[in-house]
This record gives structure tokens, sequence and C-alpha cells, in this order.
């Protein structure tokens, strides 16, 4: 039992390593508002993941795939900036007539610095990236966190917090989730009234 626990440990600690090399988000320059409070109700996020098994591996790298052929391959990019609280820019990433990714940059409001990006496997999220800067005043510190939840039928197959395996905070997705919402958003003004609130 001992070298099977062993070995689980191992194979989450290269799968955790290997995720340095999965690019992120990258915007040049920084908007000025923070995230919206999302007022939709949320399933419970406290039930903590399956335990990592071989085959719990295979979705996880065939996400990390789409993904890294997301932020490799040449996109057709729509820009939205508008102003909710501050100014918020969006980017939806075509490849054909597909959207495959939707990146928000919620700028800073506060001590607060965040942005998110939602990868889409034929109109299906598999992938979630929120990366915050600051937060509650820290006196001559920088605090960053860095949230990854890999989904498969719309449910959290595994959530790293900071590269860390943890319980996810958003355990499942559905059509009133805001990356669901923004996937069938297409103009500046729906887009707005997803994220305004």
């Amino acid at each position: 039992m001992k070298k099977i626990v062993v070995i689980l440990c191992i194979i989450a600690f290269a799968s955790c390593k290997k995720e340095t090399q999965t690019p992120v988000i990258s915007t040049d320059s920084p908007a000025a508002t923070a995230p919206a409070t999302d007022t939709t109700p949320v399933p419970d996020t406290t039930k903590p993941l399956e335990k990592t098994t071989e085959k719990s591996i295979q979705p996880i790298a065939a996400i990390r795939q789409r993904v890294e052929h997301i932020n490799t391959a040449k996109l057709e990019k729509k820009h939205f900036e508008f102003m909710c609280d501050e100014k918020m820019m969006v980017d939806y990433f075509y490849e054909g007539n597909e959207l495959v990714k939707i990146a928000i940059d919620f700028g800073t409001v506060g001590d607060v610095y965040a942005k998110e990006g939602y990868y889409y496997d034929k109109g299906k999220l598999v992938f979630n990236y929120e990366f915050v800067e600051g937060g509650p005043a820290c006196e001559g510190c920088i605090k960053k966190n860095e949230y990854r939840t890999y989904v498969q039928n719309d449910e959290a197959i595994r959530y790293l917090k900071d590269k860390n395996v943890a319980e996810c905070r958003t355990c499942s997705f559905s059509p009133t989730s805001r990356q669901y919402k923004l996937l069938k958003a297409k103009t500046q003004d729906e887009i707005k009234a997803v994220l305004c609130r």
C-alpha cells in the first residue's frame, strides 16, 4: 500500500512540475478593475477532488496538450475594452470559426490585480486559469496566486493552487457559469452585461 501511495505522489509531483511549461495568459498592460461578484448559485466547492490515478492522468495530459496548442497556434483575436467600475479588457481567440479561448484582464482595483483565461474544445470548457496579485494589504510583500482547474464534462478533475493540488473553489460549471455566459456573448454589450455587475 505504501508503494502505491509513493508512486501516486511521484506521479502527482511530476505532473505539477510539467505545469511550469504551460504558457499562461499575458497582457501588455493592466486594465483597472477587479472581478465582478458573480451572484449565480455556486455548487459545493469544499468537496475534495478524486485522488490522482492513471485513469485521471490521461485527460489531464490531453487538456494540457489542448491548452498548449491554443497558446501557440496562430489565432484570430477580437479585442474589447469597456468601463465597468474601471477599464476592463477582454480578448476572444478564434481558431477558424471556433472560439477556443477567452482572456479577461480585470486590471487593478485597490491592492488587487486579477486576470483569468478560459479554454474551450468544441464549445466545452476544458481549462480555467486565474491569476491574482495583491490582496488584503500586506506590509512590504506582493502576494501572487495562480489557480488552474482542469475540466472534463463540466466537472473539475484536478485543481491546482500555485502548482499544488488543492480543494477546488469551483468544482462544476454550468450554462449559468461566467465561462459559458461569455462563450455565448458575441458583442461588446453582451460581454459587458456578463462582467459588469
